[in-house]
Order: structure tokens, then C-alpha cells, then sequence
């Protein structure tokens, strides 16, 4: 699993949990329609997304750089 640096338009929760809202993949626009487990670690915050095609994705934010990788794919794609 090799994260990439991509861009993500998220906006914040009160309690500093970003909320994505669109996803840039591999020069792709992706509306996120589901997020789902977060998680926080000693470099930043995880989240699970899922995009209108089925991928699901890592996003890993440390607040200033997101970062992603595909966590699995429908088998209509991969």
C-alpha cells in the first residue's frame, strides 16, 4: 500500500475531524459519498472513504498535506 500526495476539499468538525468532500486521484475529480472508520495516530489523521464507483480509500491528513491510497476495489474494476 504506497500513498500518494493528492489533493482533498474537506471541511473541519468543531473537534478538529476533517469532513472530505471531493477527492483528486490520479488527475481524476472523485465526490466522496460515504466516510467511514477515522482514526488518529502519531502522524496525523486516517479516514476511510468511499467514491460513487466503489473504491474505497485511506486518506491520511498531518493538517497541512493529504496523502491517499486504494484500500479496495469492486471487482468491476480492478
Amino acid at each position: 500500500m504506497k500513498f500518494r500526495v493528492t489533493q482533498v476539499e474537506a471541511k473541519f468538525t468543531p473537534d478538529g475531524w476533517p469532513v472530505p468532500s471531493v477527492l483528486r486521484w490520479q488527475n481524476e475529480t472523485l465526490a466522496i459519498i460515504d466516510v467511514g472508520r477515522r482514526w488518529k495516530t502519531d502522524d496525523g489523521i486516517h479516514l476511510l472513504v468511499r467514491v460513487p464507483d466503489e473504491r474505497v480509500f485511506e486518506l491520511h491528513t498531518n493538517g497541512a498535506l493529504w496523502r491517499a491510497c486504494i484500500r479496495s476495489e469492486p471487482p468491476h474494476i480492478a
